[in-house]
């Protein structure tokens, strides 16, 4: 194995027969069914480890075949099994294979000579059984890159299947982690690149346009691209290269700008996502030169500078901001305190130090002129403030939101200033909801969509209106971004970059159901099915409000019995609406005039449920009590 390979994810993609249908996953996948004999049957493969740290002596790796209608796994099946290079599709091995149980189980062992080993039956198959696993000793998993498997079941439980249509196409994708150096001014850089669908052929940096590029071999046939959901690749970079840490990253496909995910939440490296699905492939295709429609280049540049000293955030989070003074004759470092608390009317510390702007020295003995603003108006201004050990605090207090400046000017008399900005915002509350979605943790490394435990829970019904909240358990940065991993984000809403122990919340206005999925680490997706808050009123809550419009019934005897069916959700009212304190004793006259119009049908459901919210914030009906 390559000295390169540290890890390898395993991706899979599966073709049914000889038509395009396919399923996708990262370990374990199951196929499209297909119709052998009477029954629909569809293939289920397997490997363990999930990830591979390249150091592995052996590779499991599974065969089930399961009954779509019982869902039961089917034993005694002989099995053709073809492993073929991706690229080239030359065969590296291919055997026949019978388990008398219901999986078929295979040891792969890495090695450069091909060898199979086992018990075989009286026709020569080779036997693999949970005691006695089939072992093939051969050049699979030496190197990140595409295999193609392809599954013919030739009997099942002794009966000879023949036909066309007894072949599962898959295609597994070895992916890799691999470490690469790049010089900058003589110095050199350790980075890592991750590939989620085939090997790095070469990696390059352009020094003078500042531009990085890594070559993937890539098969740019419409027919092919059809069938692959997404292309996933990132680049890893220190922070410590200015070129990128301080600057805009632009990323290109081929030299085709496009757009991806920067991930600069880590406090060590930034992580560039390439996410490319299917539609983008196509479109790709359109504009790439001919001569180019055998790779895939990902490549990230500098872009404009950032003002990373000028960041709202930076300063915000109790971060330090560094910056020469106008004549370059001193270097100020600004930050505040408390951290992440810079709201109105709470005390806030501007910390300042004096720097020689060559040696980076602390200098004492300082005197300089101090002025704070907040939108336009003075805060704070002093002359001749005097730090003898050249750092410097100052508390302020800001009586609104707003934009910030802090300005340093006629330090130890010269004609030299600084202006740091900052904004003052109310502070933050803890993001409620009427339901909670976890980012679980661990879910950044595939395996969670094996039993739906990416998102949890990955399906959920609300109600119109209701707010969900996504919280962020795991300890790498994730998105939720509506659409699907193959389709590409479809604009309804997007939580960007969420940090670990974040939370992303949106209120779902219209009815329908929503798809989402993670940018950032495609194999978590989930769904929210919404409904609309008014469609499942019975029709005998009508009667009721046709019976007390026409006086039949008490006021309190309607009001119960709204209250009985709000607790009892039969009617949904969102969770905000809260009971207040008031001295309303009675419904009021037009209350009953609407639940007449509401009871003919003359007024809507929702405008219905507008005067029982109403009811609930005055106190006439108390839910939960």
């Amino acid at each position: 194995m390559k000295n390169y390979f540290l890890l390898g994810i395993i991706s899979l993609i599966l073709i049914a027969g000889t038509s395009e249908v396919y399923g996708h996953g990262l370990g374990s996948v199951e196929s499209e069914s297909i119709k052998i004999g009477n029954d629909y049957l569809k293939v289920k493969v397997e490997t363990n480890p999930d990830v591979l740290k390249g150091d592995e002596d052996e590779i499991d790796f599974s065969v089930t075949t399961i009954n779509v209608n019982s869902m039961n796994s089917i034993s005694s099946i002989e099995y053709n099994i073809e492993i073929h290079d991706g690229q080239s599709n030359d065969i590296i091995a291919s055997f026949d294979a019978f388990s008398p149980e219901q999986q078929l189980p295979i040891k792969i062992i890495p090695d450069s000579k091909l060898n199979y080993s086992g018990e075989k039956t009286p026709n020569g198959k080779l036997i693999g059984t949970n005691a006695n696993p089939l072992v093939i000793n051969g050049p699979l998993f030496l190197e990140g890159g595409l295999v193609n498997v392809k599954v013919t079941i030739l009997s099942i439980n002794g009966k000879t299947i023949s036909g066309n249509d007894r072949t599962f196409e898959t295609l597994l994708t070895i992916g890799e982690y691999i470490p690469f150096e790049i010089d900058i001014k003589n110095k050199k850089y350790h980075l890592m690149f991750a590939t989620y669908f085939d090997k790095i052929e070469e990696f390059s940096f352009d020094e003078k346009n500042k531009k990085l590029t890594a070559l993937m071999p890539f098969n740019w046939d419409k027919k092919f691209i059809e069938k692959i959901p997404f292309v996933h690749a990132e680049y890893y970079i220190p922070k410590s290269i200015t070129e990128f840490n301080n600057h805009d990253i632009l990323m290109t496909v081929n030299d085709i700008s496009i757009l991806g995910t920067i991930d600069r939440s880590g406090d060590e490296e930034i992580v560039v996502h390439f996410l490319i699905p299917t539609q983008k492939l196509l479109k790709l295709y359109d504009q790439i030169p001919a001569n180019q429609r055998d790779r895939i280049v990902f490549g990230i540049e500098s872009g404009n500078p950032r003002e990373v000293e000028k960041s709202d955030a930076i300063l915000e989070e109790g971060e330090k901001s560094i910056k020469l003074s106008s004549q370059e004759d001193w270097k100020f470092h600004f930050w505040l305190n408390p951290k992440g608390k810079i709201n109105p009317n709470n005390d806030v510390t501007l910390n300042i130090e004096f720097h020689d702007p060559v040696s980076n020295a602390l200098i004492p003995q300082i005197s300089y002129d101090l002025d704070v603003l907040l939108n336009g108006k003075t805060v704070k201004s002093q002359t001749q403030r005097e730090t003898p050990d050249g750092k410097d605090s100052i508390k302020v207090n800001f009586d609104t939101t707003g934009a910030a400046i802090v300005k340093i000017s006629n330090v130890n008399n010269f004609d030299t200033s600084g202006e740091f900005s900052f904004r003052v915002s109310e502070a933050k509350t803890t993001t409620t909801g009427d339901h909670e979605v976890s980012i679980r943790s661990g879910s950044s490394s595939p395996g969670c969509e094996r039993n739906d435990s990416c998102y949890e829970p990955t399906s959920l019904t609300v109600q119109q209106n209701q707010i969900v909240v996504w919280k962020n358990n795991d300890n790498a940065a994730h998105t939720v971004t509506s659409g699907i991993p193959s389709s590409g984000p479809s604009g309804v809403f997007d939580s960007e970059i969420i940090a670990s122990k974040q939370s992303f919340s949106y209120k779902f206005s219209s009815a329908g159901s929503f798809d989402y999925f993670c940018t950032l680490h495609p194999w978590m997706i989930g769904s929210v099915s919404v409904k609309n808050a008014s469609d499942d009123i019975p029709q005998w809550v009508k009667n009721n409000a046709k019976w007390w419009s026409d006086e039949q019934i008490s006021d309190k005897d309607f009001a119960t019995g709204l209250e009985y069916l709000i607790n009892e959700k039969i009617i949904n009212v969102p969770a905000s609406v809260t009971t207040q304190e008031s001295t309303e004793t009675t419904i009021p006259s037009w209350l009953r005039t609407n639940a007449k119009w509401w009871s003919d049908g003359t007024l809507s459901n929702s405008e219905f449920l507008q005067g029982v919210e109403w009811m609930i914030t005055n106190g006439i009906i108390r839910v939960g009590s």
